[in-house]
C-alpha cells in the first residue's frame, strides 16, 4: 500500500495532510559599481517536501506546521480539499523570504510563496540599481 504524502497536522479540531511544496529560484549574480549582489529569478519549478527532510524547513515541529498554515492562510496562498475518509488535505507553496523579497536576514526564512508579490527579474535589477544610486548618495553626504 503506498504511503500518504504530506505532513500530518491538527488544526482547529481536524486532521489536517498537509503537502507543502518548495518553489525553485534560480539565483542570478549582478555586480553594481564594484558591489556583488545576488537576485534570484523564478524558474517556475517546485519540489514537494517530505517527511524526511522536513527539519530542514523548519516542518519537523508541529506547531511550526500550525504556523505556516495561518499565515498561508492569512495570505490567501493556502488551498485545501475535504477528501472522503475525512481528512482534509491542505496545499502550500513555500520560498525563502529573500527569494521573494530580496531581504537578507540573519537565518533563512521560509514564507509562504504568493504570485502576487513576485517581481520580473528586470523590475529586482531596476530596485537594486535604485538602492545602490540612493546608499551611494546618502554615503558621500
Amino acid at each position: 500500500m503506498p504511503t500518504k504524502k504530506g505532513l500530518p497536522v491538527v488544526y482547529e479540531g481536524r486532521r489536517i495532510n498537509l503537502r507543502v511544496h518548495q518553489r525553485i529560484f534560480h539565483p542570478v549574480v549582478k555586480t553594481l559599481d564594484g558591489e556583488r549582489h545576488i537576485l534570484y529569478s523564478d524558474t517556475g519549478g517546485e519540489k514537494e517536501i517530505r517527511y524526511a527532510s522536513a527539519e530542514y524547513y523548519g516542518l519537523d515541529d508541529p506547531f511550526n506546521r500550525v504556523s505556516l498554515i495561518r499565515l498561508a492562510r492569512a495570505m490567501n496562498c493556502l488551498n485545501c480539499s475535504d477528501e472522503s475518509d475525512g481528512e482534509r488535505e491542505c496545499r502550500v507553496t513555500i520560498c525563502r523570504a529573500r527569494e521573494l523579497y530580496g531581504v537578507d536576514g540573519e537565518e533563512p526564512r521560509w514564507v509562504p510563496f504568493d504570485p502576487g508579490r513576485l517581481e520580473s527579474l528586470e523590475e529586482k535589477v531596476n530596485n537594486l540599481r535604485r538602492r545602490v544610486e540612493w546608499r551611494r548618495r546618502v554615503g558621500s553626504s
